[in-house]
């Protein structure tokens, strides 16, 4: 169950990226194609700010849903079990504290920012472009709490898939390296 949920949180966030990059594409073509022209979109800077912050705010969530933060995986893969599982544990609820209380202030930042609005799109009131904060920082901790057991099971295992992942990168270049140094290898 954790894994279909999982599934259908990350296949979301694509599908949200994607269409925030073609987005931000869009707008910034349509920007460039009018200034060649001489009719610059007023709306065009702020616009493309906040959908690359909402690219990147995104963005991070994806990467956290697929476990590709910034992490010391080695350490505690290096560490014997029952630390291991100990430290992976602390570090986990570590960040689900960091992003609860993001999400907290980022929601009250919102009760602020709806009295405002961006300069060239008056309706566009700044707690819309600001709620990725709170919704960012909820994805995050859900993304946490559906992949930790996978990341406490890795710690408990003694598992660092960065690790893993650059080794089979290098064995993957070492065998196209050989591939190319002996042709005939192939036939």
């Amino acid at each position: 169950m954790i894994t279909l949920v999982e599934r259908v949180l990350l296949r979301g966030l694509e599908a949200i990226c994607l269409a925030l990059l073609l987005a931000l594409t869009a707008s910034v073509v349509y920007s460039t194609t009018a200034r060649t022209f001489g009719a610059s979109p007023s709306w065009y800077d702020e616009i493309a700010s906040v959908l690359l912050a909402w690219l990147t705010y995104f963005g991070a969530s994806y990467a956290l849903f697929l476990r590709q933060h910034m992490s010391f995986g080695g350490i505690v893969a290096a560490l014997p079990r029952g630390p291991a599982v100990a430290l992976a544990l602390f570090s986990e609820i570590l960040v689900i504290a960091y992003f609860a209380v993001v999400a907290w202030y980022g929601n009250k930042v919102l009760a602020v920012a709806k009295w405002d609005s961006l300069l060239s799109l008056r309706w566009m009131t700044l707690d819309i472009v600001q709620s990725i904060i709170p919704i960012s920082a909820v994805l995050m901790i859900v993304g946490t709490l559906l992949t930790m057991p996978r990341a406490l099971r890795d710690a408990a295992a003694g598992i660092d898939r960065e690790h893993e992942e650059i080794e089979h990168a290098i064995a993957e270049a070492e065998r196209e390296n050989a591939a190319q140094d002996h042709p005939e290898a192939k036939k």
